[in-house]
């Protein structure tokens, strides 16, 4: 059982080199070490204490009693309460069918959390561009004490970023007019493709966070999205906030012993202590996915208004060049527009955007800062061909050596 939950608690370091925002790593990282820790609660109430205890008649030996809580538990109670009539056969409705698999079932929420990461990591291999090794090589640029080694980390990344950026423009014009279908897909998958993909993986995180909830509903057999709401209800009413019909800790169960000519049908009351704790377990991650769902919402709303808008674009390329003291840009506003419009497209302002989210604000800056010099560079013109394409310098011209004015004769 140690080995199991050492194995559990690992695949929370695992990851796929892929990089995103605090608001991911809430779903994917702590989302799965929450829904892991209430599993390895679950787990050890299990396997460890008696999650079932049912109250035999006295002509039962200890076998008895013990096959009794075996077959309590391994087949369902039902739920009815102490003010109504036992009935003659459990009604389907009030069967108790959850309580030996919220281990299993916390389990596969963790995995759900965790497969919009796996699809993020694909999106990016997919791209060509690596944010792991990008990501990572700003951070080893801040660690160092040495200026060259930091100057060599930052024009390598400014290298990698325009490359990527580079190969995407010329796949852009090399577009067909005659093919209009066929463009816009290759402007998607080339200007956007990134940007696109890590939007839909942030929908997924949300619609995960909703969708476990109405998970939850077919699991335990209940309306499990309004739990939150009834505990509240019930907490500001001065009721038993924690006691609810949901997860029952006394319930019937029925049996049937077969003797050598008859059988015989047994109706025994049982305590669930492991529903003190599915209880709580509940209770609390009904308020976590409500959190997630929010804030991850919200999340989406923020990408969303900054990274599919050309006017917020060029408003974050331009407020982040200003804060370069050495860049000469100030007459340059349509120049920057266009930079920003054909040189970084939507996923080059993407990665500035996560790269800020992750390392800061200075490190995005001094990347576009490069870019928009090796952008600039680009774009001046040849040298004049005078002397074989080479302009002398001031410095070379030797003036001793040219040919004097001769001398007028008298």
């Amino acid at each position: 059982m140690e080995r199991l939950f050492r194995v559990m608690f690992n695949v929370t370091t695992l990851h796929f080199r892929c990089h995103d925002d605090p608001v991911d790593r809430l779903n994917r990282r702590y989302s799965v070490t929450v829904i892991l820790f209430f599993t390895m609660i679950v787990s050890t109430a299990q396997y460890v204490g008696d999650p079932i205890r049912c109250w035999c008649p006295a002509q039962f030996t200890d076998s008895h009693k013990g096959y009794t809580n075996t077959i309590c538990w391994v087949s369902n109670t039902y739920y009815v309460p102490f003010e109504d009539q036992i009935p003659l056969q459990k009604d389907p409705e009030t069967e108790i069918n959850y309580y030996q698999w919220v281990p299993i079932i916390l389990m596969f929420q963790a995995l759900l959390c965790y497969l919009p990461c796996i699809l993020w990591s694909f999106i990016c291999r997919k791209s060509g561009f690596s944010f792991a090794n990008f990501i990572d090589a700003a951070a080893a640029g801040q660690r160092t004490p040495y200026l060259d080694n930091r100057e060599k980390t930052l024009r390598y990344m400014v290298y990698q970023l325009d490359r990527f950026l580079t190969t995407r423009a010329n796949r852009l014009s090399d577009l067909n007019s005659q093919r209009p279908l066929a463009n816009a897909l290759t402007r998607l998958q080339n200007g956007s493709y990134l940007t696109l993909g890590y939007l839909c993986v942030k929908l997924l995180y949300v619609a995960n966070a909703i969708c476990q909830l109405y998970v939850l509903d077919l699991f335990l057999g209940t309306d499990f999205h309004f739990y939150g709401i009834d505990v509240v209800r019930r907490f500001l009413s001065g009721d038993d906030w924690a006691a609810s019909e949901r997860f029952p800790r006394v319930t019937l169960c029925d049996f049937i012993v077969r003797h050598q000519v008859a059988t015989h049908r047994y109706i025994v009351q049982c305590v669930l202590p492991i529903n003190l704790f599915n209880e709580k377990i509940f209770i609390l991650l009904w308020f976590w996915l409500v959190t997630v769902a929010a804030v991850t919402a919200l999340s989406f709303v923020k990408w969303t208004w900054r990274s599919l808008f050309w006017r917020q674009m060029t408003t974050y390329v331009r407020r982040e060049m200003s804060s370069l003291p050495d860049e000469k840009h100030d007459d340059a506003a349509d120049a920057l527009d266009s930079f920003t419009n054909r040189s970084l497209c939507r996923d080059g302002v993407f990665i500035l955007h996560l790269l800020r989210d992750n390392m800061g604000s200075m490190i995005a800056a001094e990347v576009l800062g490069g870019l928009w010099a090796r952008h600039c560079a680009q774009k001046m013109p040849p040298p004049s061909p005078i002397n074989g394409g080479v302009i002398p310098h001031r410095e070379d011209t030797d003036t001793g050596s040219l040919p004097r004015k001769p001398k007028e004769i008298a």
